[in-house]
């Protein structure tokens, strides 16, 4: 830190901002390395086996991008590279790679969320019995978030990262997105709708409304469980990063934005993995669709008319084992 230099309140405030920035992406980076260590050998046992399909690879994508982007980021955040002593002749080099870097955050972004909710279309369009208006619907809102984005992006001097002043030192230095609020909250609006759109149909399509009864078999109460704690998390996640982003100090604005990334690859991780333990429940791999005996155990639950064997084509929509078997 220049010593030479005063501390103003303001510049005070901002070094807080910014140590408690760092602190909360390290937490949550060892949250994500810690889900990972949880959930490695189920994967192996249900992902890693039987032939490739779309599931998959969106499963990989979803899982490996955001621990690359974490790797990068707490580069960006304690690396001598990046966080040179506060001298002159270092100061330009800092500031420019800083930000060449932070427009990368809304590539960051993208790679992470459009995997995660193309993996949700792909539930609702077996839930829906292969309705193309519900993935038409789901579609065209992962679009607009992408035109968002590249609008965001194309904007010129809205992208810099968030200059630290020179009173502070390489400890408080964070080299992140500074982007305009407005951004944000369009591109967090669609988000936003898009999870309450996914929740309200997974609620839909699995409780029966008219005999007021939840699902009794185990693969619709799976799907139900975990969409009702995905859509809370990551609302709540994302009600947060918008909240900072409007009304927040300029230190904490985007405090939020990398964790709830972070978080949207947690659960997208956890649904899959917990949907294909359901079903294996009965021991058995289930290439082509959902089991009859898990579906229709009675005849109001038929009533609901939900998915069946007929209705579900790709195994890979709910990663299922690759495997062929006999069905009822």
């Amino acid at each position: 830190m220049d010593s030479s230099a005063p501390l103003t309140p303001e510049i005070i405030t901002l070094g807080y901002d910014l140590l408690a920035f760092k602190r909360y992406y390290v937490g949550m980076a060892a949250l994500l390395a810690y889900d990972y260590c949880l959930t490695i050998r189920r994967e192996m046992e249900t992902v890693w086996t039987g032939k490739r399909s779309l599931i998959f690879y969106l499963y990989v994508m979803n899982r490996y991008c955001p621990m690359a982007f974490c790797i990068v980021t707490l580069s960006a955040y304690f690396s001598n590279l990046w966080t040179a002593e506060l001298q002159l002749t270092h100061l330009m080099v800092l500031y420019h790679s800083c930000d060449r870097f932070a427009i990368v955050k809304w590539f960051q972004t993208l790679l992470i969320v459009i995997p995660a909710e193309s993996v949700l279309v792909l539930r609702m369009y077996a839930l829906a019995n292969r309705s193309k208006f519900v993935v038409g619907f789901l579609g065209s809102m992962m679009i607009v978030q992408c035109c968002v984005v590249f609008y965001a992006m194309s904007r010129p001097g809205k992208n810099r990262a968030l200059d630290s002043p020179f009173e502070l030192g390489d400890p408080y230095h964070v080299c992140i997105l500074f982007s305009e609020p407005r951004m944000d909250t369009a591109y967090l609006g669609v988000s936003i709708l898009f999870d309450f759109t996914v929740f309200a149909f997974t609620i839909g399509r699995t409780v029966n409304f008219c005999k007021k009864q939840l699902p009794k078999t185990a693969l619709l109460r799976t799907i139900l469980r975990d969409g009702a704690f995905y859509f809370a998390v990551i609302l709540s996640g994302n009600v947060v990063w918008m909240i900072c982003a409007l009304a927040g100090r300029r230190g904490v604005k985007l405090i939020n934005a990398q964790p709830s990334l972070l978080l949207t690859s947690i659960m997208i991780t956890r649904l899959t993995l917990s949907l294909r333990s359901a079903l294996h429940t009965d021991g058995t791999a289930l290439p082509y669709g959902w089991p009859t005996d898990m579906l229709e155990t009675n005849e109001e639950e038929n009533k609901l008319q939900l998915p069946t064997l007929a209705t579900v084509s790709d195994a890979a929509v709910f990663g299922g084992s690759e495997t062929p078997t006999n069905s009822k």
